[in-house]
Parts: structure tokens; C-alpha cells; sequence
């Protein structure tokens, strides 16, 4: 974009997997950065983005909580495009799930934009949703064709098989699309599938922190789940997209390979034979292994063309993990 050095955007959540490789990209790209973190002061957390290239120029890091009305208004204010990455934190979603877990993150959704709607510098709203908010459904099977934009999750199977992630981001999503068209916003949206690749944050977090869970600690049950894999630098393209291209619409599935996970602990055990993986047994639970598989070609018109490998995106996870010390005597 003409003149981009001088552009400030926003992106919520600085210190989470996605929200950490998509500034690290937008700074690369000379593209001022202002993010948010509930305290930017510990450095225990927000010190990492300090150390990135042009990180002393060309960032900001500014307080604001996703459950506090009103919060975001500062951080968002001036921006000329808002990259809504954050999730609330929840301690314990078992206690209530339907209200601890789903409601703030529709909650939470709405706050930041609000404030989007009271700065008009903001031209677009890029929205990290979730694959999750796509694949779940009765009676999909393998002769289905691909699943696209258009479909959604079913909320009723979600509550049935206890999905409160998917219902989460299921009803965050389908809110702001909402929200926009009524307020005239221009919402982009990108629904990644399971977001693994190396790590930049002090400790792993999200998806990554459950893949390691699941390689360095010993027998018991890994998730009866089929899903959609993507390496984190193809989830920072489709976002850039979304924000350089002005014809940018809509949702974007944004996703590599689809397999189960005891598939996928069973390659890492291949090439990694010192792994714990073999160790663990596939669990019982049912609504999560869905036959399915997932059409990109809206992104790739966009401009992603191709998605890195299955056994790319396990490699560079594994090297990472072992850069920062995390597979000691593993490898």
C-alpha cells in the first residue's frame, strides 16, 4: 500500500500465537503496529515483541482488557485497520460453559467493535474466526463435498457433543457479521483450521501448548478428532490479504490438510521416535471426528497460492519446541 510506512493498524491480543507472527510480518512490511495486552508491562509476556525487527519504531503496545466496555476505544482510535486476533481468557469452562466460556467471547467480540464503529479512520476489520465455526454438523459424510464459505456449524450439535469452542466462535462470528452489516463496517474474516509452526511467545500457548502437551507427557487418551491443518505463515498471508486486497469479502477458509490427530501423532512418532506419543490410546468421545475436507479456493484466488505440507508444519513445530528447550533428551 502507497505510503504504508506512515500506516497504523491494530492488532488485539498482541501476545497470542497468531496476533505475535502477524506482527512480527506487519513490522517486517513497514507497517506502524499498535497492539493490546492486559498489562503491557510485564515484560514476562510483552518483552518477546520488543525484540522484533523495527519493534522500537514502529510499535505500541497499549492496555485494554476484551471483558471492559469501553476498553478498546483508545487502542482501536486513529487506525486504519483493526486485526481482531484476542479471546478472552477463561479459567474454567466446565463450570458453565454457556456462560463462562461462549458468552464472553461473543461479549468480548462486541466491545472491540463497538469501538471500531467510533473511529472512522478504520477502513476494514479483519476477524480471526475459526474452522470450527464451519465443520460441525449432523450427518456429514466422506462423499460430501468439500465444506466452503457458506456452511456453518450447527449450534444445536455443538451444545449436544459439548463443543463450547466451536459454539463460541460459531456465534462470535455469525455476531459480527451481523454487527457490521448493520453498523457499515467492512468485516473480512479468515477461519483457519489448526494453527500449528514455530513459536515467537515466551511459552507456547493455544494450539501449539496442546500439541506439546501431548508429546512430552506419558500414557492417556489424545482427542478423537479430524481436523484441518495450517502452518501459522499461511494463516499471516491470508490476514496480510485480507488487509492489501481491496476486493476482499467475506469469510476465507484458510487451511492445509485435513487428518485425524492420532494420524498426526503417529507421523510425529515416525520421524521423532523419542516422542511419548505411542504411549497414548484414542479417546471415546464422539462429535469431533468428522469426515470432511475443506475448500480453499477462495483464499487461493485472493492470492495464497498453495498451503506448506503436513510434515513441514511438524517439523518446524518440533525445531522450534527444541529451540527454546521444551524436548530436552526428545530429539
Amino acid at each position: 500500500m502507497d505510503g504504508k510506512e506512515k500506516l497504523e493498524v491494530c492488532v488485539t491480543g498482541g501476545t497470542g500465537f497468531i496476533a505475535s507472527h502477524l506482527i512480527r510480518a506487519l513490522l517486517h512490511k513497514g507497517y506502524h503496529v499498535r497492539t493490546t495486552a492486559r498489562n503491557p508491562e510485564d515484560v514476562s509476556k510483552t518483552g518477546f515483541l520488543w525484540k522484533m525487527l523495527n519493534a522500537k519504531e514502529q510499535l505500541r503496545i497499549v492496555q485494554a482488557d476484551l471483558m471492559e466496555e469501553g476498553s478498546f476505544d483508545a487502542a482501536v482510535s486513529g487506525v486504519s485497520c483493526v486485526f481482531h486476533t484476542a479471546s478472552p481468557v477463561v479459567i474454567n469452562p466446565d463450570m458453565n460453559p454457556e456462560v463462562t466460556f461462549v458468552r464472553t467471547h461473543v461479549q468480548g467480540n462486541i466491545n472491540v467493535l463497538t469501538a471500531c464503529t467510533k473511529s472512522p479512520s478504520i477502513k476494514r476489520i479483519i476477524l480471526t474466526s475459526s474452522c470450527s465455526a464451519i465443520r460441525y454438523d449432523y450427518n456429514h459424510t466422506i462423499e460430501d463435498p468439500p465444506l466452503d464459505e457458506s456452511i456453518w456449524s450447527n449450534i444445536e450439535y455443538c451444545k449436544e457433543y459439548k463443543m463450547w469452542y466451536a459454539m463460541a466462535k460459531t456465534l462470535v462470528e455469525r455476531e459480527a457479521h451481523a454487527f457490521a452489516k448493520e453498523r457499515g463496517l467492512d468485516l473480512v474474516v479468515i477461519n483457519p483450521s489448526f494453527v500449528i509452526g514455530p513459536m515467537l511467545t515466551p511459552t507456547p500457548t493455544s494450539t501449539i501448548a496442546m500439541v506439546l502437551h501431548f508429546i512430552t507427557t506419558g500414557a492417556g487418551e489424545y482427542p478423537n478428532m479430524r481436523i484441518g491443518w495450517v502452518h501459522i505463515d499461511d494463516v499471516v498471508t491470508a490476514h496480510l490479504l485480507a488487509f492489501e486486497v481491496p476486493s476482499a469479502n467475506g469469510r476465507y477458509i484458510c487451511s492445509g490438510e485435513v487428518a485425524h490427530f492420532g494420524d498426526v501423532l503417529q507421523m510425529l512418532y515416525n520421524k521423532y521416535p523419542k516422542l511419548k506419543t505411542s504411549e497414548r490410546s484414542c479417546s471415546k468421545e464422539k462429535g469431533n471426528n468428522i469426515f470432511h475436507t475443506l475448500d480453499t479456493s477462495k483464499i487461493q484466488s485472493l492470492g495464497l497460492h498453495g498451503f506448506k505440507s503436513l510434515e513441514q508444519m511438524i517439523d518446524d513445530t518440533i525445531q522450534s519446541f527444541h529451540q527454546y528447550g521444551l524436548l530436552e533428551n526428545l530429539l
